[in-house]
């Protein structure tokens, strides 16, 4: 089985859309009338949500004008934030089928339809012509995918001369062995964890000028701490949360990912690149 194919299989998850319905129900949602903000506790798949996503965006130049592609979109949690914060046009894309069907139905149920439209396709072979975008950005999805440079190279293609590519990823910062299962891999076979120098490799390789980088270590700390104490002082999982897409093994893989990062083994780090 390929790494993409392994990916695909670990993310997929076709009874989601159900499962949040399901949830939102159960909080007193009704579901013909949600907002973007209902649905933040569970779109929004990275360290520190909709307050991560904005770190990043704060570092995009993002106007109402923009256009905007996030590459590893999952359900369009970022796409939808962005685009009801700032109200640029985003198209998202990911390689499960099952986060793109989803998303597009949450997508529509809270109004964003003429501004956010996700596809189901892989960061390796980019469905949009050359200079196609104001902005590209990925959040979380270096990890799952060896070829940086092939990576990179798409998003390279699709943005525009003058244009921005942001990155917010976890990164190797140590080489002692990863403990599993994490959020992006239940077992080695699944992750493609890469240093910081190796992506600044990849990115000037390709043609992009780096123009910011910083450690969002503290930050994911402090984060995963209120989550913790949040978890701890429950009787369980809120109806609706990112348990919905992790599965079972959610408290182990935020454990995991929690323990690495404090450790100093891996590091959630925003990169900006220019075209």
């Amino acid at each position: 089985m390929s790494l993409e194919q392994t990916v695909s299989a670990h993310y997929s998850n076709k009874d989601l859309l159900e499962k949040i319905y399901r949830g939102l129900e159960q909080l007193g949602f009704d579901k013909n009338q949600l907002t973007q903000s209902d649905l933040s506790s569970v779109d929004e798949f990275h360290i520190g949500g909709s307050e991560g996503t904005l770190l990043l965006a704060e570092k995009l130049s993002l106007t109402t004008s923009s256009k905007v592609l996030d590459i590893g979109c999952g359900i369009g949690g970022p796409a939808r934030l962005l685009s009801s914060v700032i109200g640029c046009k985003v198209s998202g894309i990911d390689l499960t089928a099952d986060y793109v069907n989803a998303g597009n139905e949450l997508t529509n149920q809270v109004g964003l339809s003429n501004s956010v439209n996700l596809v189901n396709a892989s960061a390796l072979d980019v469905p949009f012509p050359d200079d196609s975008f104001d902005v590209s950005y990925m959040i979380h999805v270096g990890m799952n995918i060896v070829d940086k440079e092939t990576l990179f190279s798409e998003a390279y293609r699709v943005t525009k001369p003058g244009g921005v590519f942001g990155i917010y990823d976890v990164m190797l910062a140590g080489s002692e062995e990863l403990q599993y299962p994490l959020p992006w891999a239940e077992e080695k076979e699944g992750s493609a964890m890469s240093s910081v120098e190796d992506y600044n490799l990849a990115l000037t390789k390709v043609g992009f000028s780096l123009t910011y980088e910083e450690d969002k270590t503290d930050f994911a700390i402090d984060f995963f701490e209120k989550m913790s104490i949040t978890m701890s002082s429950s009787d369980g999982p809120s109806p609706v949360g990112l348990h919905l897409l992790m599965g079972e093994l959610t408290k182990q893989k935020i454990g995991n990912m929690a323990y690495l990062i404090k450790s100093g083994v891996i590091a959630p780090r925003i990169i900006i690149s220019k075209k």
